[in-house]
């Protein structure tokens, strides 16, 4: 059983279920930190969930501290297959702490199991199936009522709950958890995703305390603050013009769309024409209108999801949209068992709670607000739009969320995220991560001196899902000895996407890829797909594992 002691960390060894998903042996422990740091004198405290995985090469320097991101990733998704140890594989225990917001601390609970279907509902039309602004003519008033709806309802039911979760809250919890490991009072950290933006909060609010700073997949922070993000907009259409270079060059053995001479030109024309047809008139591929029927929603799904783990799902990607070009019932249902095969991995509702909990901490950290569908709102709705054709309005629908909200976090870090850290940080991105681009990542080295920015070129969101050597050996060497890379340094992934090489193998300690310089493996040597019989053909191998237990929640959290 494990014991809270306030001020301390008690550690057992984790129960079975946790350690039979995440393989390593790891450890389970609590701590008391104060539940509202605007009310110390009030008492009360909340118990943080701590896991501790032990170092992969002994002895132990110490603990890295780390957040997967979301914000609503609970966190037992991000350990399972053990990826994260290899990744590192460094002299370092390391600490998942599972945010306020997130799973069973301080979870954020806005409808009650009887009306759990208005839930789902909610996030089906807001986060979980992109809820595309311009899909009709009533779709963004339709998206502004919806959401107004949820800000209401979660005001009422999890009132004492929403000014609590707010991210500089959750800066001064990690803080609290470097504090109790009694080493030397300095942080070790590794974000992903929201977790750069705790990275950057925590960096911002407490610069003298950070050792090692690693954020991978930056979210831009002023922008973050604002509620509105613009820099991911422009990536779509990069990663979209990746994954079509990588498709042609693989051929229609691997890559069914590259069949009858297909070009990057001609296959960007065939798709934004398919997203133009299906906003006007969703294509029946068969006779169940519940699911088989495509339309643009499910079409900007595949690919903005996709995109994000296209290491595994980049040929699925690809049959999916070449049945749906030639009408191929079979071969449709075959690619999308795949592509949606999260949906049923985290149960029936599972997605849609992680969902409630990134809209609560999103917005607890968010200062735009607007009561009225006025000139604003449709100025910054036009905006994303305008940025890109494919994808612009698929984003407006998760920031009108924050937009209609009710309820701002006691504490909102609203500075201007500028720092000189006591050691310098370490900033990765990538030009086609969809989610958190390049730009973010230059946006936040601009303001803590000395960082440095590394460019990865893998599609995916994160080196995790687009994993090369020389990205990862630099992440170890910075953690095991402060080596940061030099200032303009390029990585390339160890394999391209149509290669049929699994993720596991970037991650293994010896690497299968070219080790030092990143350079992408040539696609080929895997069997052609057979989508056209309806077998799910392909080589997903170990990754495969990984993705269903996690994509719903990457699904309903924004991307992140």
């Amino acid at each position: 059983m494990i014991q809270t002691r306030d001020g301390s960390i008690n550690w057992t060894e984790c129960p079975t279920a946790i350690t039979d998903v995440n393989g390593v042996p790891s450890d389970c422990g609590t701590l008391a930190v104060p539940l509202d740091y605007t009310d110390l004198d009030s008492g009360k405290k909340l118990n943080l969930t701590l896991i501790r995985i032990k170092a992969a090469i002994q002895p132990s320097k110490g603990n890295i501290l780390i957040n997967p991101g979301g914000p609503g990733i609970g966190g037992f998704q991000y350990l399972s297959g053990a990826d994260a140890p290899i990744i590192l594989r460094c002299s370092f225990r390391l600490v998942l702490t599972l945010p306020r917001g997130t799973g069973d601390t301080l979870p954020v609970t806005c409808y009650d199991p009887k009306s759990i279907y208005d839930q789902v509902e909610v996030l089906r039309s807001t986060v979980m199936v992109p809820a595309l602004t311009n899909a009709s003519s009533s779709a963004l008033g339709e998206l502004w009522a919806i959401s107004g709806a949820n800000a209401i309802r979660c005001a009422r039911e999890a009132k004492d709950v929403l000014p609590l979760v707010s991210t500089a809250f959750t800066a001064r919890d990690y803080i609290q958890v470097v504090d109790a490991l009694g080493e030397d009072g300095m942080l070790r950290y590794w974000g992903h995703s929201y977790g750069t933006q705790l990275g950057a909060t925590i960096a911002a609010m407490f610069p003298e305390r950070i050792h090692r700073m690693v954020i991978d997949g930056v979210v831009n922070p002023h922008e973050y603050t604002d509620g509105w993000e613009y820099d991911p907009v422009p990536a779509g259409d990069l990663a979209l013009e990746q994954f079509l270079k990588s498709c042609v060059a693989a051929g229609p053995d691997v890559c069914l769309l590259a069949r009858d001479n297909a070009t990057v030109a001609s296959l960007t024309t065939k798709i934004t024409d398919l997203l133009d047809e299906v906003r006007v008139e969703p294509i029946l591929m068969g006779s169940n209108v519940t699911s088989e029927l495509v339309g643009p929603g499910e079409l900007i799904s595949v690919l903005n999801n996709g995109f994000r783990i296209a290491q595994a799902l980049a040929p699925y990607i690809a049959a999916w949209l070449d049945a749906v070009f030639r009408r191929n019932l079979t071969a449709y249902h075959a690619a999308r068992a795949v592509l949606f095969a999260g949906d049923e991995a985290a149960g029936p509702f599972g997605g849609a709670s992680a969902g409630i909990s990134t809209i609560a901490i999103r917005c607890a950290d968010s200062t735009f607000r607007a009561d009225k569908l006025d000139g604003e709102v449709r100025r910054r709705v036009e905006k994303l739009e305008s940025m890109s054709h494919l994808f612009g309005d698929s984003y407006p629908a998760s920031y009108l969320s924050c937009a209609r909200w009710k309820v701002k976090g006691k504490e909102q870090y609203t500075g201007d995220y500028k720092a000189k850290t006591k050691y310098p940080m370490f900033i990765i991105g990538s030009p086609y991560d969809l989610r958190t681009p390049l730009s973010s990542a230059k946006n936040v080295s601009a303001g803590f001196e000395g960082s440095v920015v590394l460019q990865h070129n893998g599609l995916g969101h994160t080196v995790r899902y687009s994993p090369g050597q020389c990205a990862i050996n630099a992440v170890r060497a910075y953690f095991n000895n402060g080596t940061l890379p030099e200032e303009g340094t390029v990585c390339e992934p160890d394999f391209d996407i149509f290669s049929g090489h699994s993720l596991r193998e970037s991650f293994l300690p010896e690497g299968l890829g070219n080790g030092t310089n990143g350079t992408a493996a040539k696609p080929g040597a895997n069997a052609p797909l057979e989508f056209e019989s309806g077998a799910a053909a392909g080589r997903v191998g170990w990754t495969l594992r990984w993705v269903v237990l996690s994509l719903a929640v990457f699904r309903a959290a924004w991307g992140m």
